[in-house]
């Protein structure tokens, strides 16, 4: 049995804010970004066409990995899913998951407007769970917090790989998963790492998913250069890892994909990159 997966990630809605109840020392860097770069690299237009282009698609599931927003502000979120609507109609196909722009804010202190606007796709456990078919299963986590002025990495925390395990002892050995997290695990080779920027605790969580065979796919975003990667396992069948961060930006030089249509058949797993002209 086949099924298509959608995944796109980074869409950046973005406002300014216009409150001074709006501002802190972190928005107020993320405006200056978004006057300087990033309003020019995210037009609303580009956004419109990706929906207009996934909704002439056929697919069983969209994955959206994170980074809705760009300042986490109420506006951005409104127009994210006023935007997003066609392809929301039925939320038992969809899967959206928060990144480290939509939590710019500490929700002890304001309402958490991700899950306001997008929660329903995501739900109120631990980790999200969603079935592709009979051989797939999809699992979400939420590993964005709100951090420092300098800092936005994420943690997925213990909780949710003890949810995750449980998942997995919970259905046939046959069962394959795929993990949906904004935080990539793997970079291209020329990549410098920072720490400030990626998951705190990346070594242990990819040493953990490659000793589950199970898991099959890690889907991603966060860092604004597509590519599809892979991990090989002993004795078991390779880990896919694809990252389809920043689906409506305009086109740079040499770039081949703005998402990925994924195809599951059997044990096989299909990745097609998709360009958004």
């Amino acid at each position: 049995m086949s099924a298509t997966i959608i995944h796109i990630s980074d869409l950046h809605f973005h406002s300014y804010p216009q409150k001074f109840v709006e501002l802190n020392a972190k928005r107020i860097l993320g405006t200056i970004n978004l006057l300087i770069r990033r309003a020019r690299e995210f037009p609303l237009k580009r956004a419109e066409l990706l929906v207009k282009r996934i909704n002439e698609m056929e697919w069983d599931h969209l994955v959206i990995s994170g980074d809705i927003t760009q300042l986490s502000l109420e506006r951005e979120f409104a127009l994210a899913r006023e935007i997003l609507d066609p392809l929301l109609i039925k939320k038992d196909r969809v899967t959206i998951i928060p990144g480290n722009h939509d939590r710019y804010l500490n929700t002890h202190v304001g309402e958490d407007l991700f899950n306001k606007y997008f929660g329903e796709f995501f739900g109120i456990n631990e980790i999200h769970t969603s079935k592709i078919n009979d051989d797939w299963f999809l699992l979400g986590w939420d590993s964005a917090h709100q951090n420092d002025l300098r800092t936005s990495s994420g943690t997925v925390k213990s909780s949710t790989i003890r949810a995750t395990e449980n998942m997995i002892q919970s259905h046939s050995d046959k069962t394959k998963f795929i993990v949906a997290n904004h935080f990539p695990l793997t970079f291209p080779e020329d990549w410098k790492f920072d720490r400030f920027h990626e998951l705190y605790n990346l070594v242990p969580v990819r040493n953990w998913i490659l000793q589950n065979p199970q898991i099959r796919l890690y889907l991603h975003g966060h860092i604004h250069s597509n590519w599809v990667h892979s991990l090989s396992r002993d004795f078991a069948p390779d880990l896919t890892l694809v990252n389809s961060a920043a689906s409506c930006s305009k086109l740079f030089k040499g770039q081949n994909s703005s998402f990925h249509q994924i195809i599951l058949e059997d044990q096989n797993v299909k990745v097609n990159p998709i360009l958004l002209n």
